[in-house]
């Protein structure tokens, strides 16, 4: 009774998300080579080769049954598919629950859900970091 507001909002979400992609690659379609994509690009196939973005702005989809063997640049991901590679992103990325990555994520902001799985090094790229132990110094002094 509750939830129908919620799911119809859902609903309506993911169809105005659907109607901004420019780019689709198919489950059953396998690309060979290196791509550049601007927009959003929406990946339920196969690529073997790198996918790079052309501006900060532009957004990847890896769904489920999406794979990349190479690197990723983008300025916003969500993924919940497989990557074989490094993946540097410039905006937000989203780490779905189904997402396997096997390489090391360069990143400004990044969520992820339980479930997920990333074998490679977090590497923060969002300028200076306060260390831990200046922060509790600074805290201790207040």
């Amino acid at each position: 009774m509750f939830n129908k507001k919620d799911n119809k909002e859902k609903i309506m979400a993911n169809n105005n998300q659907s109607q901004n992609i420019d780019t689709i690659i198919g489950q059953n379609t396998t690309v060979k080579g290196d791509l550049i994509f601007s927009g959003m690009m929406h990946l339920l196939g196969k690529v073997e080769g790198s996918i790079t973005s052309a501006s900060d702005n532009d957004t990847l989809i890896v769904s489920e049954s999406g794979q990349v063997n190479g690197s990723l640049k983008t300025g916003n991901l969500n993924i919940n598919g497989t990557v074989e590679g490094d993946i540097t992103v410039s905006g937000k990325m989203e780490v779905a629950s189904k997402a396997r990555i096997n390489g090391n994520i360069f990143y400004v902001n990044i969520e992820m859900e339980t479930g997920s799985q990333i074998n490679g090094k977090l590497i923060y790229q969002g300028g200076d970091v306060t260390p831990l132990e200046r922060k509790k110094s600074q805290s201790d002094g207040q």
